[in-house]
């Protein structure tokens, strides 16, 4: 079993700049259509442009179509571990691609149909790490928004509840302005989030000036009732700049960002992992004092590396267990490696050794070059049952059996990302009512469009219709068939309204009465 606690370590690695770097899909080994092309393939439902969906009820929303594949060897896929949906956040990922979709949080089922979206397109409100988590005993979705600079981001955390209302927003603490890297509630309600400092060094033993700009990563939890900064803790205070594998400069206008702090792990209430990208290490961190207690990678590892665990520019790092850490190994920007990599490595913390137990690698080879996640879903008896990956600055996120075998393939389009993919359970119950439109169909006759963005529990529509607004009647029932459902009916109306059911045929809420004119 790992010790969670030991002896202050020193130094740290790091590797080249973060941030917005150009990419090519399966740009360094393989083809991304390679990716799974013997299996069945479905596109997301409703009308879809080259890299959009777009809906008859909804014109404002524009999300990005998702591609689900599933190996033929795969078999029938399960929701997993109580994991039905996954969690995305797109963007565009260079301004010299282009995208007809809509950037902003995101939820799809597993056939990759929208469950509800939120576009954020304003530049000053980009949305990342989005997720479900608890807050107060409650499932609630959380993420970041603001600014993006180059590689970290100025903004708040946002709270969301079942209603799909705002009911907090986490500023950091010290002046200082919430990154987008983490954005974590603990069991206390608090909230550890990442923020960058500018400040300055001297940098003349790494080739930088005496007083040379540096970021440094700073650690923050933070009482999201009151915002009272409870904890605190600055790279620089314990991570030499010299760990770092970003180089300094002479250029007065240059700013080294020699840590890069991307992750926060909450091991227990009195250690925390953090990750740190350019010094190419992860941290166990004594809260209670500050120190590390040890350091996992860089260029000065406590640990002895067995084959296959060493890892470059790293994202998302967890525990599964004591002795088991989670990885996103990008291993790219500068490139260290062939593929980035999903990592599990074993943690011998009396030992201090650590070794591969497992690898999870794209067919296609992908490369990320930021950005990324990694995460286990379980069983019902706390098993390993199945894997999610997030490809990061590649537009995939891929699903792995617990044997590690492929499963299910996801794809945004070409210029389209989302930093980290995630996969929870999700009841939002929306306080707006359902929409409806009406339209002829090839066949001449009438076809209803219904949706509700955010209403996971309809499970089937009922159109009603008639001559009169006053006097409607059931025309037809027909299952919930993706975000929009397209409901053919033996009437001319002119009036129409649908009605969504849940599993049990109850009312959950009614569009108002439209009046088509054909």
């Amino acid at each position: 079993m790992l010790e969670l606690t030991g002896g202050v370590v020193g130094g740290a690695t790091a590797l080249a700049a973060a941030g917005s770097i150009g990419f090519r899909i399966g740009s360094r080994g393989g083809n991304a259509s390679d990716a799974a092309t013997t299996g069945d393939s479905s596109n997301a439902a409703d009308a879809t442009t080259a890299d959009a969906v777009s809906y008859r009820t909804r014109p404002d929303l524009a999300p990005p179509a998702v591609a689900i594949t599933r190996p033929r060897t795969s078999g029938k896929l399960r929701p997993v571990g109580g994991a039905p949906y996954f969690f995305l956040a797109p963007k565009q990922y260079t301004t010299a691609g282009s995208t007809s979709s809509q950037s902003g949080p995101m939820i799809i089922d597993r056939g990759g149909h929208v469950v509800w979206f939120s576009p954020s397109d304003s530049d000053d409100q980009r949305v990342m790490d989005f997720r479900v988590q608890r807050y107060r005993g409650k499932r609630v979705l959380t993420w970041w928004q603001g600014a993006v600079a180059t590689g970290y981001g100025s903004g708040v955390g946002v709270i969301m509840d079942s209603d799909y209302h705002k009911i907090a927003e986490v500023k950091a603490g010290d002046d200082l302005e919430a990154d987008l890297h983490e954005f974590l509630i603990t069991d206390r309600n608090t909230a550890l989030i990442t923020a960058y400092r500018n400040t300055t060094a001297d940098l003349r033993s790494i080739g930088g000036l005496a007083d040379g700009k540096i970021l440094s990563g700073v650690v923050q939890e933070i009482d999201i009732a009151t915002g009272k900064l409870l904890f605190s803790w600055d790279s620089l205070d314990h991570v030499d700049p010299g760990a770092s594998y970003q180089h300094a400069t002479t250029n007065s206008s240059d700013t080294l960002d020699y840590f890069h702090l991307n992750s926060i792990f909450e091991i227990d209430r009195r250690t925390l992992l953090i990750s740190s990208r350019n010094t190419c290490a992860v941290y166990s961190i004594a809260k209670d004092t500050g120190k590390i207690n040890w350091q996992l990678g860089g260029k000065e590892s406590d640990f002895q590396h067995g084959a296959g665990t060493r890892f470059f520019y790293q994202h998302n790092a967890t525990l599964s267990a004591p002795d088991r850490l989670m990885i996103f190994d990008n291993g790219s920007s500068p490139q260290r490696e062939p593929q980035s990599r999903a990592l599990v490595l074993g943690l011998n913390g009396k030992a201090r050794t650590v070794k591969l137990i497992k690898e999870l690698t794209h067919p296609a080879k992908l490369l990320a070059d930021s950005q990324g996640s990694f995460q286990q879903l379980t069983d019902a008896d706390g098993a390993a049952a199945c894997w999610l990956v997030g490809w990061g600055a590649e537009p995939y996120f891929s699903q792995y059996d617990a044997a590690g075998t492929l499963a299910l393939d996801g794809k945004l389009p070409d210029n389209v990302q989302s930093y980290r993919t995630l996969a929870g359970d999700w009841q939002g119950r929306p306080t707006d009512d359902p929409v409806a439109t009406v339209g002829t169909n090839a066949a001449r006759g009438v076809t209803v469009y219904a949706s509700w963005n955010g209403a996971t529990e309809v499970a089937s529509w009922r159109v009603l219709a008639g001559s009169q607004r006053s006097a409607l009647r059931k025309q037809a029932e027909a299952a919930r068939a993706g975000f929009e459902s397209a409901i053919v009916v033996n009437s001319t109306g002119p009036y129409f309204q649908v009605v969504a059911l849940d599993a049990d045929g109850s009312e959950l809420g009614h569009s108002e009465v439209v009046h088509a004119t054909f």
